[in-house]
């Protein structure tokens, strides 16, 4: 038995015009993983059509160009499947305050209702382990020896998040004695907190 075991869960991840969640940033790509206790399930993912050019320092970290995006669906034409993949599952994400407003964002575009699924951060999960510091998906994908299938993508990276997520979720179990998924839930939201709210360090 695994603190996962029996949980449905689905990892989220979403690829932008830029790297702030306000509204100013629009959706480019998203993608989901499906998961079943330690095991994927299913995987999912669609372009969507920003609705203005793509800005080039922008396809420089993904390589989403506007040339790809001809004849991407809206945001709300795939809302609804979205809405559908999330159910009532655990929410998986790799720094959650940047991938939960464009989720919100998805349900609102279709005047679907909000999101208020339970969510778990990879990003808290690594920070409780390893400290602050060198916590990308990137680097925690290294550090735990995960394959790399291609960065900066939406569904590549949700399935860096769900691999990392099996992994992670096995060392707090062994080494911190976690016992639930939502145990782990709340240990990751505390340590996104936490690095938060920590004061500056003093000056020499």
């Amino acid at each position: 038995m695994s603190v996962l075991s029996g949980l449905e869960w689905l990892a989220v991840d979403f690829e932008t015009t830029g790297w702030s969640s306000d509204d100013r940033t629009a959706i480019l790509e998203i993608g989901c993983i499906e998961g079943r206790g330690d095991e994927i399930v299913s995987e999912w993912s669609t372009l969507v059509q920003p609705g203005h050019p793509v800005p080039p320092d922008s396809t420089a970290i993904h390589g989403i160009t506007d040339a790809m995006l001809v004849g991407a669906p809206q945001l709300a034409a795939v809302a609804a499947e979205v809405r559908r993949l999330c159910g009532d599952r655990l929410l998986v994400m790799h720094n959650a305050a940047f991938d939960l407003p464009f989720l919100r964002r998805t349900m609102a575009a279709a005047g679907l209702a909000p999101i208020w699924n339970p969510v778990l951060d990879t990003l808290g999960l690594a920070r409780g382990l390893f400290g602050s510091g060198g916590n990308t998906l990137d680097e925690v994908r290294q550090r735990l020896g995960l394959p790399l299938d291609g960065a900066h993508r939406a569904l590549p990276d949700a399935r860096a998040t769900a691999r990392a997520l099996i992994v992670l979720a096995r060392t707090w179990e062994l080494e911190r004695g976690a016992t639930t998924p939502y145990e782990l839930a709340a240990a990751s939201l505390d340590a996104i907190r936490a690095g938060a709210t920590r004061p500056p360090a003093p000056v020499a």
